[in-house]
């Protein structure tokens, strides 16, 4: 199915005409949005769902419905409602999700990183939340990395040459790339996980 109206419509037992009613819109309207004969917008969407339990996002991508959610909610947890203790993470990975996607990490250091400008050369993109690996310091394998560049973070893709200098790559593809020392890097930590906003 291209939208989920039908789904939705069917699962709460009412007909297009009194879905096109209770939405305020004629019964052949809706039919063309269900049909997919008119696309259904994302300001449609946000109009219909109200009237079909349903989150907007369910109406434009129906697969999210098809999808079994309640194996991911141990996955992440985010505290909301009150401020969390002193000390206390603002949202938290589950220990045996993170050590399946970041093997050994109870070894290392890791902390969330958000990304707030596009670059990397879209490896990476604003708002996405990196989990980065600030053991990983050294630039002794191509990966991308978190860069102090005059006191803001930055994220480079590095590549060690095997002269010992370290290839830092341009996020734009009209300029060429960097050979430095290591020395010359600031390395925060190694991106070891990505997690990308939908």
């Amino acid at each position: 199915m291209s939208n989920g109206i039908r789904h939705f419509r069917e699962i709460k037992g009412i007909s297009k005409a009194e879905l096109a009613r209770r939405v305020g819109i004629t019964r052949q309207h809706l039919g063309r949005m269900e049909e997919d004969e008119r696309k259904l917008s994302a300001k449609w969407a946000e109009r219909i769902a109200p009237f079909l339990d349903c989150q907007p996002q369910e109406l434009l991508f129906p697969e999210l419905s098809q999808i079994d959610l309640t194996k991911f909610n141990s996955v992440f947890e985010i505290l909301k409602g009150h401020e969390p203790k002193p000390g206390s993470p603002a949202i938290a990975l589950d220990t045996d999700f993170l050590e399946r996607m970041v093997p050994e990490a109870a070894g290392h250091n890791l902390r969330f990183m958000m990304v707030d400008a596009y670059q990397a050369n879209g490896l990476v993109t604003k708002g996405d939340a990196l989990v980065i690996d600030t053991d990983d310091n050294e630039p002794n394998r191509p990966g991308l990395y978190a860069l102090d560049i005059a006191g803001v973070v930055q994220w480079r893709y590095l590549s060690p040459l095997t002269s010992g200098a370290v290839q830092v790559h341009s996020d734009n593809s009209a300029a060429n790339n960097e050979t430095v020392e290591p020395k010359d890097l600031k390395v925060v930590g190694r991106a070891r996980l990505r997690i990308s906003t939908l």
